[in-house]
């Protein structure tokens, strides 16, 4: 197989044969030549970071500990041109080799950056800069002369926390995230080892903070996921005192299972903010609890921790092996992550995988919790004693095949919020109505699901009236988003071509300036 750094050096590496032919012998020092210059020489290493352990909110600077830097990309460089000569990658102990000629001065880079190359398992991991344009993360060793026989350099990246603060450059950061995200790729490569992931950038800063704004200047608000034009992307928190993500492994692994379902599954989630306390829109529950369990599932830990505030001396820390003890439901992303945190524990992550990736990529129902358990009831029937007993347990409905929730008879104190999906028609006008009883845009009872069955392939007209202080907006989805129509007024029109079979609408008020909204929906 060809390693998978093989063509982003090629040329450089061409560049510095070429120079080496050139100049004769493999290139002289710039102090002059070397005794054995010309014979064979093996340059190996171990690469280390400072993990600072959280087990449970603040990080622990006590206990911090040397780990191995684990399948990173190593670049040995020509001192004098800083033209790469050769490059490998660490293993799992954080070991490196790499055949060299004796006779120059050299360094060694070590880069926050891992990748493997098909056939088979390929992936694509590094962690950048995005207060420096983008560059991703290294350490580098001073110069040292290449002698022949044996030659050893080790690299640790040192955490920088002397007597209580941050005195020192951060080295260990960026090789941290890299490796708490190294364990979402095995955990997944565990039940699906010929998975090919998309290219995956994670931006850390020591001047990314809590603020919305320009990212180059560190204003990123949370530590988010998000795709734009150029790919998938992860920021992270990195501002002292405030918050800081870089060794918070649960953080930065939930939004990797975020990334899971933008590249292999489906996420209907309308996002915003969210608490544990809050009783949430079905999709955004169902997603935010998906990350919680999955943050468990690949460090294999039964708690979520998240490290804030003065020192890193604050944080939360959540039981993910149990849901709510009141109020328990669909609604909860904490009954969320109960199911799939216990779920795992019972049946695997391949049960969990299969369904993710096949019936809720492509089902008709939204990205719930509803449809998730329909997938596995379906696909996975050994593991569906053990759903039916954690649904149960967390009061959701566990009729076996029911993506749309009809037999749900918990509405999370709202009324109105059952049926979860209200039958439209075309040629039929139809009310809709939301609330913001507990809370606006992404909370229980902010959406209404319209379920149309489409007779046949062509252009739809969607329209919705509502009252003067309502602003409607709509998503329009048959078996994934196919338009969102967010206007201005108190309609919204949307013209969309659906194919035949069944459609959901998600209709909201971009205004929720009324405790209850009704609108008209109307479909030709």
């Amino acid at each position: 197989m060809t390693p998978w750094w093989d063509s982003r050096i090629a040329a450089l590496v061409l560049l510095a044969v070429l120079s080496a032919c050139g100049g004769g012998g493999g290139g002289a020092s710039p102090s002059g030549a070397f005794a054995g210059s010309g014979a064979q020489a093996t340059l190996t290493g171990k690469v280390s970071y400072a993990a600072v352990p959280n087990p449970a909110g603040p990080l622990d600077y006590a206990a911090s500990a040397d780990r191995p830097v684990r399948r990173a990309l190593v670049e040995v460089l020509d001192a004098a041109t800083d033209t790469v000569i050769t490059a490998t990658q660490t293993d799992d102990a954080g070991r490196y080799s790499a055949p060299l000629t004796a006779g120059r001065m050299v360094t060694v880079r070590v880069r926050a950056q891992s990748g493997g190359a098909p056939p088979g398992a390929s992936w694509d991991l590094s962690v950048r800069d995005n207060t420096r344009g983008g560059a991703i993360h290294a350490i580098e060793s001073p110069a040292f002369p290449v002698v022949a026989g044996a030659v050893t350099r080790d690299l640790h990246a040192a955490s920088g926390w002397v007597n209580g603060r941050y005195a020192e450059e951060r080295a260990a950061a960026p090789f941290a995230i890299l490796d708490a995200l190294r364990a979402s790729f095995d955990a997944v490569l565990a039940v699906a080892p010929d998975t090919v992931f998309p290219p995956l950038r994670v931006y850390w800063s020591v001047n990314n903070v809590p603020a919305y704004g320009d990212p180059a200047l560190g204003q990123i608000g949370t530590t988010s996921f998000t795709r734009d034009p150029s790919g998938a992307l992860i920021y992270v928190l990195g501002k002292e005192n405030v918050d800081t993500d870089e060794y918070d492994a649960s953080v930065i692994t939930h939004e990797w299972g975020h990334y899971y379902q933008d590249a292999f599954s489906r996420d209907d989630s309308p996002g915003g903010s969210h608490a544990t306390g809050d009783r949430l829109d079905a999709r955004l529950a169902f997603s935010e609890g998906w990350g919680n369990a999955w943050s468990g599932i690949a460090l294999g830990r039964a708690n979520y921790t998240d490290a804030v505030g003065t020192a890193q001396a604050g944080g939360i820390n959540l039981d993910l092996s149990s849901g709510p003890t009141a109020a328990r439901g669909w609604f909860r992303e904490a009954s969320i992550h109960s199911i799939f945190w216990q779920l795992n524990a019972r049946a695997g992550f391949r049960p969990i995988h299969d369904v993710m990736t096949g019936p809720l990529h492509s089902g008709a129902a939204l990205t719930d919790i509803h449809s998730f358990s329909a997938g596995l009831f379906a696909q996975a029937p050994a593991a569906g004693a053990a759903l039916s007993e954690l649904l149960i347990g967390q009061d959701i409905s566990a009729a076996a095949n029911d993506p749309f929730g009809q037999s749900e008879t918990n509405n999370g104190g709202m009324a109105s919020a059952l049926p979860l999906y209200r039958a439209a028609a075309v040629g039929a006008s139809v009310p809709a109505c939301v609330s913001n009883a507990f809370g606006s845009y992404n909370k229980l009872g902010s959406f209404v699901y319209l379920r149309l069955e489409v007779p046949a392939t062509r252009s739809y007209t969607i329209r919705i009236d509502g009252p003067a202080t309502a602003d409607p907006d709509v998503s329009v989805y048959s078996g994934r988003l196919i338009t969102r129509s967010e206007g201005y007024g108190t309609s919204e029109t949307a013209n969309v071509t659906l194919p035949a079979g069944t459609a959901v609408l998600a209709i909201n008020d971009a205004n929720s300036a009324s405790a209850s909204t009704c609108f008209s929906v109307s479909i030709n």
